[in-house]
């Protein structure tokens, strides 16, 4: 049972960093192809918002109408990625308490 502990623990902090890196890369690459499409930077504060704002709503903007039409896999692996970076910490959290005190691992 120790090892099955350390199993979930090693594969949730594997799923948060992993979440994490597909986060900054997405949001990177998306911003580039609307700096891209649009002009500017890919840096300009628009480009953040359409980012910030894509998953949250129906797309209202220029910007996030432009990437739900061209780019819906990537925003799909992009809505992914914030809801394991919801999730997985709290689940750490319960594998690590139940680890300690339920099974002795930690």
């Amino acid at each position: 049972m120790i090892y099955l502990i350390w199993f979930l623990a090693a594969a949730l902090a594997f799923a948060i960093l992993l979440a994490a890196q597909m986060r900054l890369l997405l949001s990177s690459v998306l911003r580039r192809a609307l700096a891209d499409k649009f002009g500017g930077g890919h840096q300009d504060a628009r480009y953040r918002t359409a980012i910030f704002e894509i998953g949250r709503g129906p797309p209202t903007s220029e910007d996030t109408l432009y990437l739900t039409g061209e780019y819906p896999r990537p925003l799909d692996h992009l809505t992914l990625a914030r809801r394991v970076s919801l999730f997985a910490p709290g689940l750490l959290l319960i594998v690590i308490l139940a680890g300690r005190f339920a099974f002795g691992a930690f």
